[in-house]
């Protein structure tokens, strides 16, 4: 089932930049937290920093529309440490997602040269696999029977300028789906990056 869903998320990405009017690579930093709600624990925790990177795609709509996409390999999770009765512990999530935006972008151009932007759109996240360093000792995150869920969906809110074929970038997503498979639990990404794309065709 994993692979065929990887499978059908990478063949409906690269046949959408086989009709795309611009494609290019994206790539930046993350600074990825989760938020945390349950009844009885009081959780807080910290950012860890994590990278995002593939290919994109753009197609113009109308005027100073136009529709962009892609499929990025994203690094997630959070820190946090926790202290109970004078023994404390620290823990480091890590997840690896394969996602796909879906982003609607307006365009003003201040001269021939610059491009300013802003876009909003959802995306789809699934989690590869992921790990959780808890004082030193590594293990695998469990997904699924009270772990956690591996498809993601949020909104994501970003600005950017365009110099030609580089596009720098800010964007912030929030995730709306709980990703705890624990009904008291809930577990959602919030994730700031910073990106340069280039782009080919431009």
């Amino acid at each position: 089932m994993k692979s065929k869903l990887i499978f059908f998320l990478v063949f409906a990405m690269f046949a959408q930049v086989a009709n795309a009017q611009v494609f290019g690579i994206k790539g930046g930093v993350n600074f990825a937290n989760m938020t945390f709600s349950t009844s009885g624990m009081d959780v807080s925790p910290k950012s860890i920093l994590g990278i995002h990177v593939g290919p994109i795609a753009e197609f113009e709509l109308k005027d100073n529309l136009s529709f962009n996409t892609g499929l990025l390999y994203s690094l997630k999770g959070f820190k946090v440490k926790m202290s109970f009765m004078g023994e404390s512990a620290e823990s480091t999530e890590k997840i690896n997602y394969l996602e796909v935006p879906l982003n609607i972008a307006y365009k003003y151009s201040l001269d021939e040269k610059y491009i300013v932007f802003g876009q909003v759109g959802p995306y789809l996240g699934y989690a590869l696999s992921g790990k959780d360093k808890s004082d030193g000792e590594t293990t695998d995150i469990e997904f699924g029977d009270g772990g956690m869920k591996r498809f993601d969906l949020g909104l994501g809110i970003g600005a950017g300028v365009e110099f030609g074929p580089i596009v720098p970038s800010i964007s912030y997503q929030f995730g709306l789906a709980n990703l705890a498979d624990d009904p008291d639990v809930t577990v959602k990404n919030k994730v700031f990056q910073i990106s340069v794309a280039y782009m080919f065709g431009k």
